[in-house]
């Protein structure tokens, strides 16, 4: 299993949607091509588990590919199979943390109020996503859950800006999930990679890190 930081090296993850999978495909390699180290494909991609073969197969694994939006357990083992380096889940669901610990892939279970972090937590869950965080305060509210839970491991996700990520990795979350910021609808449809591959560079030098 890689660690949290094999499989978010530059703390920032580009999440795509959508129903194009041919389309969703090319977003991934463009944002790769900008900087992006991580990406997650969910599953309600069309193809989603064969977008990431893909992408595992077209980098040679070097770049950390996962699968979001997972509801079923079972799904767990066919992301391990396609490649996944981690699964990720919109709700705490025990099952898909029991399913990661069995296949030894990398566990993010969604969560958004203290109760909820607490539960991923205790079900096994190696990081917790506050989605969709912009709705519930963005920035305000990850420091107020910081003040009860130090140290919890937060990915954050759901209307996050490509000017939040330095904000939000200045407050110590592990890792910034990019959507529509990264991968504009219509970029996307239309398939203006260029600008998806701008808009990560811009995402990538909020980092301050580089991917070698």
């Amino acid at each position: 299993m890689l660690t949290r930081e094999q499989a978010f090296p530059t703390r920032v993850a580009g999440v795509i949607h959508g129903d194009d999978p041919e389309a969703a495909f090319r977003a991934c390699v463009a944002a790769m091509e900008g900087g992006i180290a991580t990406v997650e494909v969910t599953m309600t991609v069309p193809s989603c588990l064969d977008i990431v073969r893909g992408l595992v197969a077209s980098t040679g694994g070097t770049y950390p590919v996962g699968v979001g939006a997972v509801m079923e357990a079972d799904t767990v083992a066919q992301a391990k199979q396609a490649g996944a380096a981690f699964v990720v889940t919109p709700v705490v669901i025990p099952t898909v943390a029991e399913a990661c610990a069995r296949e030894d892939i990398l566990c993010v279970l969604g969560a958004m109020t203290p109760t909820e972090v607490y539960q991923a937590l205790m079900a096994g869950a190696d990081m917790v996503k506050i989605f969709p965080v912009q709705a519930v305060g963005g920035p305000d509210y990850v420091r107020w859950l910081q003040g009860p839970m130090p140290g919890t491991p937060l990915w954050v996700s759901g209307g996050v800006e490509i000017d939040q990520v330095e904000l939000y990795l200045s407050l110590g979350v592990a890792a910034v999930g990019l959507t529509t910021a990264l991968f504009p609808p219509d970029a996307v449809q239309c398939g203006d990679m260029a600008l998806i591959t701008n808009l990560a560079r811009r995402a990538t030098a909020a980092t301050g890190a580089v991917w070698a």
